[in-house]
């Protein structure tokens, strides 16, 4: 699912030639890709199955108009992402509520919608009954199964003592004081999470909600994706869905993909400012560090990202291949994108293409030093257009300012 690396080079040449500049950082995102992704995940499931895209993972409002008009739903995180997912005309039958700090407010207004709505523990479960939200049959119960750790600790869900939900063992006595609950909700995790451990986690909680009486069950999403050669090869839609179906039979199923949608159908192009000698080793000054690669700058251990240098005109430099470090735009000794990586000579101008970027980079911005987001472009049907204009430096005194 990933761009190849000259599909991507052709992209920048593309933009280059219709004026479209890279004075600094350039995002792109596929979207014709990723409706091919929407399709594959649509038949690797039953028919009646609900696909709510998770917002996090890319929350700009044309990719997730995108996602509405393909006939699929969102998932929103937080009360914000709700005002998105109205704002990208997503339906409250195709809108999953799944925020784990919900303000009475915020319960009502999803309730009194008709989204459907996870919660995050048996308190809430009170509090919505108190709110009247009884009687929609979309309220379910997000459980803990604790079948165990991916292997990154900060994306793994379901292990004993996790943050996220309730013991599944908790459920029945919960679902006694509740009968009206519809489902349960479980999401093992993401990157770092096989897929046996998602068969495990699935397994115990539909066998659960059979034995409960329960209507549905909401998978999450979480499957892997793979951003370099040493990661190991994920699985794919089909593969997903065959294992985890047969485990669902009698429940309607609803899932919460996000970075499996969205990390291949991206890309970034940052400009090289300057190119240094540091003890020996050239280093490569880009404007794109841990403002838009938080995890990658500050968990290089489980995040990395490949990248390729093109010249100026968009095409892929040749040869060379002496290690240089690649070091962001921000004020601080860590914002470190990569050490002694293998590239060609490098000069100021040049562009480093960042591969597999379409997920959980913009959506986790960070404002140290207050630089403003990229812009960033789309491919749909096969066309560039523009999907979001970026930020100015008036925007971003904006942002900071009294309103």
């Amino acid at each position: 699912m990933r761009i190849p690396v000259d599909e991507a080079a052709a992209r920048v040449r593309e933009a280059l030639a219709h004026g479209i500049g890279f004075e600094r950082t350039v995002m792109f995102h596929d979207l014709d890709r990723m409706r091919a992704r929407l399709d594959e995940l649509r038949g690797a499931f039953p028919a009646d199955a609900l696909h709510a895209v998770a917002i996090k993972a890319n929350p700009l409002l044309e990719v997730l108009r995108a996602v509405v008009d393909a006939g699929f739903g969102l998932e929103a995180a937080s009360f914000e992402e709700v005002a998105l997912a109205q704002a990208a005309g997503c339906p409250p039958d195709r809108l999953v509520y799944d925020s784990p700090a919900k303000t009475d407010a915020e319960l009502s207004a999803a309730l009194g919608q008709g989204m459907w709505v996870n919660v995050d523990s048996e308190a809430e479960l009170d509090r919505v009954a108190a709110l009247g939200g009884t009687a929609s049959g979309r309220v379910g119960l997000r459980v803990n199964p604790g079948v165990g750790a991916g292997t990154i600790a900060a994306t793994s869900t379901v292990q004993r003592g996790g943050r996220f939900g309730v013991p599944l063992e908790h459920a029945a006595a919960a679902l006694a004081r509740h009968p009206w609950v519809g489902g349960l909700h479980v999401h093992t995790g993401s990157q770092g999470v096989g897929l046996a451990l998602i068969e495990a986690a699935v397994a115990a909680t539909a066998r659960e909600a059979r034995d409960l009486g329960l209507a549905w069950v909401d998978v999450g999403g979480g499957i892997p994706v793979r951003y370099t050669a040493r990661d190991p090869e994920p699985p794919g839609y089909p593969e997903w869905g065959a294992t985890l179906a047969p485990h669902c039979t009698g429940l309607r199923i609803l899932t919460e993909a996000g970075r499996s949608v969205q990390a291949g159908c991206g890309f970034t192009v940052t400009r090289v400012e300057a190119v240094k000698t540091v003890q020996g080793r050239p280093m490569l000054v880009v404007h794109a560090g841990a403002d838009l690669f938080l995890r990658w700058v500050y968990a290089s251990q489980s995040w990395d990202h490949e990248v390729v240098l093109l010249d100026a005109q968009g095409r892929e430099k040749p040869g060379g291949d002496g290690p240089a470090d690649v070091v962001g735009p921000l004020c601080f000794a860590g914002d470190v994108l990569a050490r002694s990586r293998a590239l060609p000579p490098a000069e100021p101008g040049d562009l480093l293409l960042v591969r597999d970027t379409g997920a959980y980079t913009l959506s986790m911005w960070s404002r140290h030093c207050s630089r403003g987001l990229p812009a960033v472009w789309g491919v749909d049907r096969g066309a560039l257009r523009p999907l979001h204009a970026g930020e100015r430096p008036a925007d971003v005194v904006a942002f900071w300012s009294l309103r």
